[in-house]
């Protein structure tokens, strides 16, 4: 690898020089390259007017009228114009940084920002790298004062748009909390009555109701009534959560037992989920939680504490931006009588608030610290995958004598879930249900041999794994760069953007007679050697981490556990462990599973002493 800077020999070397480090370069007196931007606040089928694909398409049309190439479509869907925070956005400027595009194309003007303040300092940005912008269907073009004038008019009544509708949303949420209805959708225990039309998640092969007459009381799904099924699963925690079980517990009772309800058939509880989201499925003790502390089972509608309208933004650093967290947004400003029937009393629900303002948090001091593991969220068990073709990760624990081990958490739910038996019957009993416990989880639990696996051996096989990683020469200069900067290779090239661009003037000139051989190859020489200069790996910085790179074991065996853990997420998907604590399976990330010669889904790995 050469790493000294060197001088041109002759014309024809410089000449090459001068084509590798301007070979992005836009030229002006050749094709414009457009940049398209597109962007929704959500994604609506019903407005088809600025859809994700009709944008792109109004845009590439103009483009292709006026002569130009498209360089790239860069899209943002679900993402709000009031700030700067979109991945898409902040690609497209590194690319203009970069001098890659010349003209940004937006199909309207607040798509790119509903923030006059924010468009402006982003029209000021892209001019440094005269760059302009234009807007399809107002006709706009930053390049002539007419579009410049119309942009800020437009640009105003943009972000009034977004004050005047936030002012709106906010005092009609509030108005129908005081008519008693609620302001959300798809609320676990309830659903819209309209059992002949249901497209509730919990409803076909599910719910006893399904097909049959729309429910009365629910006046035509205007009010959610009691779901069939859901609402004992909610009745049941509510019981559960009052007699001190924890939401674990109770999420491992719901996911491990069928349930018989009263005049109805057994059935295993699942969350709702939500429909092009998420499929229903096992709870988890965040469901419980969330079942446990909402007042609308019990017959109220809540009004939450909301954020302040933000308009502050920074175009370049939009993440550096501080957000202001909401106090006690989980508190309901306003509880208001609703016109749904409740589940259960709200007696019930008022003393389980208080069982949860009352249990605190372990604290984590010197004399106490936060342990870490180093497989925690990629290692799981080989037999839960096998048996059931279950994900199932392992968590780390230390013992009392300081050695640490790793447990499935299958059975750390089993022992959680009371110690192998805790009766529930009592419970199930003021819920007017019966349960029984599901024989494919018990024979999951006998097939595991081992409760716990050693952390030393299962760690070991990783290490060696890691040691085995080979970094190739061509991803150097990119680790060096974030090495150096936050934006990596983008910020080098942002940097070098108008040295390159000289250059580029440099060459034209030469070519249309301008200057002389003599003079162009003095000037593009002393413009060479510095762009040479600030090249990635001639950085003065960056010498002390090459041999790191190139011996990456090295490098490796003097991380933190901290560090460590941070790598093995990128490198690994999933590492599965069998009950002797072997690797049985690797899924590694591309292109790591052929760096690390992984060329089979399953591998097993001896331990050796």
């Amino acid at each position: 690898m050469k790493t000294d800077i060197i001088i041109p020999e002759n014309f024809e070397d410089l000449n090459k020089k001068i084509r590798n480090l301007t070979g992005n370069i836009v030229r002006r007196d050749e094709e414009e390259k457009a940049a398209i931007y597109t962007r929704v606040s959500r994604l609506d089928k019903r407005h088809h007017g600025y859809s994700m694909e009709i944008q792109p398409d109004r845009s590439e049309e103009y483009v292709k009228s006026k002569g130009w190439q498209v360089y790239k479509v860069y899209e943002d869907p679900a993402r709000t114009g009031r700030n700067s925070r979109r991945p898409s956005l902040q690609a497209m400027l590194q690319d203009i940084k970069a001098g890659r595009v010349t003209v940004v194309v937006v199909h309207r003007l607040d798509r790119l920002y509903r923030n006059l303040e924010s468009l402006l300092a982003f029209i000021r940005i892209i001019k440094t790298y005269n760059v302009r912008l234009v807007s399809v269907t107002e006709q706009i073009d930053t390049d002539n004062w007419w579009g410049r004038l119309v942009l800020y008019v437009l640009g105003a009544l943009a972000e009034m748009y977004i004050w005047q509708s936030s002012a709106r949303t906010r005092e009609a949420k509030l108005e129908r909390v005081m008519r008693g209805f609620s302001n959300g959708t798809f609320r676990f225990g309830y659903c819209n009555g309209l059992c002949t039309t249901c497209s509730d998640p919990n409803g076909k092969d599910y719910c006893p109701c399904y097909g049959y007459a729309d429910r009365v009381e629910s006046q035509r799904g205007r009010i959610p009534v009691p779901h069939p099924v859901e609402m004992y699963a909610v009745r049941l925690a509510a019981i559960l959560y009052n007699n001190k079980r924890s939401d674990l517990e109770i999420a491992n009772l719901f996911n491990n037992h069928t349930f018989q309800l009263p005049d109805g058939p057994a059935v295993t509880f699942r969350t709702k989920g939500l429909p092009g989201k998420s499929v229903p499925g096992k709870f988890s003790k965040d469901n419980i939680r969330e079942i446990i502390r909402n007042p609308f089972c019990v017959g109220l509608v809540a009004h939450y504490p909301t954020r302040p309208l933000d308009m502050d933004d920074n175009p370049e650093n939009p993440q550096r931006k501080k957000i202001v967290p909401v106090k006690n947004r989980r508190q309901p400003q306003v509880l208001h009588p609703g016109q749904h029937q409740p589940i259960y009393a709200f007696e019930i629900w008022d003393q389980n608030m208080s069982i949860r303002s009352a249990k605190g948090k372990t604290p984590t001091n010197s004399l106490n610290p936060r342990r870490e593991y180093l497989l925690t969220g990629i290692s799981r068990c080989w037999v839960c995958f096998e048996k059931l073709g279950n994900q199932v990760g392992f968590r780390g624990s230390t013992g009392g004598n300081g050695k640490q081990y790793y447990r499935c958490a299958t059975l750390i739910e089993k022992s959680k879930k009371g110690k192998e038996n805790i009766m529930f019957d009592d419970y199930l009993i003021k819920s007017q249900i019966q349960c029984q416990s599901r024989t494919d989880w018990d024979q999951l639990i006998t097939d595991h041999s081992r409760s716990t696996l050693n952390a030393i051996q299962m760690e070991k096989q990783v290490e060696e794994l890691m040691e085995s990683l080979n970094i190739p020469q061509e991803w150097y200069e990119a680790i060096a760069a974030y090495y150096l900067k936050n934006n990596g290779l983008a910020d080098f090239e942002c940097e070098n953007y108008n040295l390159r661009l000289e250059l580029e003037r440099l060459r034209n000139l030469y070519l249309e007679g301008f200057l002389s051989k003599a003079q162009f190859q003095e000037k593009a020489t002393v413009i060479t050697i510095e762009l040479q200069k600030s090249q990635v790996l001639e950085k003065t910085e960056v010498k002390p981490i090459l041999p790191y790179l190139q011996n990456f074991p090295k490098l490796w065996s003097l991380l933190t556990n901290t560090e460590k853990r941070a790598i093995l997420r990128i490198v690994f998907a999933s590492i599965y462990f069998d009950d002797h604590a072997l690797i049985r399976q690797v899924s590694a990330h591309a292109p790591f599973e052929q760096l690390l010669k992984i060329n089979t889904l399953s591998l097993t790995i001896p331990f050796t002493n």
